[in-house]
């Protein structure tokens, strides 16, 4: 459904602010937000809700039973991004019914671009696996396939070919699935896989993350348990491939708090961010089954079971202490030069900011607060706004900026603030030269998230920036012309 109304809510706000603005092309619905205290729908460690192939774009959300509000179900949206006709088709799981009001809860949607399999992880918080995939060929061949929950299997309780694991061992007490496209640049073969699988096993401060590798039509194999909590466990800010082939990721550790009888619902439980420090990185040139550290010495080979462990030579780039303001799961990107950026928050200072760490072709690492508005002309005062649980940012780097920019989508934490901004800055600037290119005072109730793949035009996109907002009630896409940006 096309909401062309809702232009006037989210509206361009640049008041002589810089010379490059973003444009809204398009603003479009996909449905009504289920009216829940903690968000199932807009999480930064969702990845993806919106994902773009073969001219067509999916979305992944949740809405409510039409007859009791206090259920919800996974539902699955898909629109044509060109021609006559570029309206949202969706459905539901009927067949499925989430209740829990948790907002680690969400859905996650990946796309096999071998088989045209759809795969979703959805309703996971210490959990049995939920998954969920569809009949080969439903994303290969869109026009003729008819979008309706027909197309999926049931929800299985393991990944498909590795029946053999123990399921109480490797898919129990699950969170944070995440799925990736594995670039033509990572793949080494006619068979190999072109989707990843991320996921925590444990809980919050005792926990691991483990890779799996989805071979089209032949299914899933187990990569390995790739990071290792030892009285804590691992938050991811992402994980991304590099143009070439290597696989990325950065993270912060959360030491174990014993919360056995509270609450952990909530979108920070009782051991919350506080105990959050550090920020680390690693990456893969081999789909993630040996791990570098920054200076590329092997510090992790999951054949030989010896994964990433926080005493790991060289992972931690920045020391940031407990209580040091650093939030998980914020954001991460990499750019088409192969830089690594990563957006978080620190009150190091004695004062809460969002911070840009991002390494450099040479692997130099640099750690910058974004300005505040004595330097920043914003007209959300977005930069002052930021709180130790607030809102959650995001990253993207346009491959094809002939600036080489690096955009910045913020959220205000402002109390009672749906406003949104995003800044750019520009590899010429060091990424120091912060303006706000796009602004809008409400719209944007919980965080926001984008579709990598649509960005991507060398991987089928066509450059457009879409980005997933609930706005107030409605959740919604909305489309910009990032061109020349």
């Amino acid at each position: 459904m096309r909401f062309d109304c809702l232009l006037t809510t989210l509206v361009l706000v640049v008041r002589g602010v810089c010379a490059t603005s973003l444009h809204v092309v398009d603003i479009t619905a996909l449905g009504k937000d289920p009216q829940t205290v903690n968000r199932l729908n807009g999480e930064s460690f969702q990845q993806d809700a919106l994902v773009t192939f073969n001219g067509y774009q999916y979305a992944a959300f949740y809405v409510n039973d039409l007859s009791n509000s206090s259920v919800r179900h996974p539902s699955l949206a898909r629109r044509a991004i060109k021609g006559q006709n570029t309206v949202w088709e969706s459905f539901s799981f009927l067949d499925y019914i989430q209740t829990e009001d948790d907002g680690h809860d969400i859905i996650s949607l990946g796309i096999s671009r071998g088989d045209g399999t759809l795969h979703i992880g959805f309703d996971q918080h210490d959990n049995d696996l939920n998954y969920r995939i569809s009949t080969a060929g439903v994303a290969t061949h869109p026009e003729e396939t008819q979008w309706s929950s027909a197309l999926f299997g049931p929800v299985l309780d393991h990944l498909p070919g590795l029946e053999s694991l123990d399921k109480s061992i490797y898919f129990v007490n699950v969170t944070y699935p995440r799925f990736l496209a594995v670039p033509v640049s990572a793949q080494r073969g006619a068979a190999e896989a072109d989707l990843i699988l991320e996921l925590r096993v444990g809980r919050s401060g005792l926990g691991d993350d483990w890779l799996y590798k989805y071979i089209p039509s032949n299914g899933w194999t187990q990569i390995g348990r790739y990071l290792e909590g030892v009285n804590n466990n691992a938050y991811i800010n992402g994980i991304d491939f590099d143009s070439r082939g290597n696989l990325q990721t950065t993270w912060t550790y959360r030491d174990f708090v014993n919360d056995t009888g509270q609450d952990v619902a909530v979108q920070a439980g009782p051991n919350g961010p506080e105990n959050n420090h550090d920020m680390n990185f690693a990456f893969s040139t081999d789909l993630g089954t040996t791990w570098l550290n920054n200076w590329n010495q092997t510090i992790a080979n999951l054949t030989a079971q010896q994964p990433i462990v926080p005493v790991s030579a060289g992972i931690t780039i920045f020391g940031i202490p407990k209580y040091g303001g650093i939030l998980n799961q914020e954001a991460q990107t990499i750019d088409s030069e192969g830089r690594v950026h990563v957006l978080n928050r620190e009150n190091t200072t004695g004062t809460e900011r969002w911070y840009h760490y991002w390494r450099s072709t040479t692997a130099h690492w640099t750690r910058t607060p974004l300005p505040l508005a004595r330097e920043l002309a914003s007209a959300n005062n977005i930069t002052g706004t930021p709180t130790v649980i607030g809102k959650r940012g995001k990253l993207v780097a346009p491959p094809r900026s002939p600036h080489g920019s690096l955009l910045a989508i913020l959220p205000s934490n402002a109390p009672n603030s749906s406003a949104l901004s995003i800044l750019r800055s520009t590899a010429a600037g060091h990424f120091r030269d912060w303006e706000a290119v796009w602004e809008a005072p409400s719209g944007c109730g919980w965080e926001p998230l984008f579709d990598r793949y649509r960005l991507d035009v060398d991987a089928g996109g066509d450059g457009l920036l879409s980005l997933f907002l609930v706005n107030d009630t409605v959740i919604e896409v909305v489309d910009f012309d990032v061109n020349g940006v």
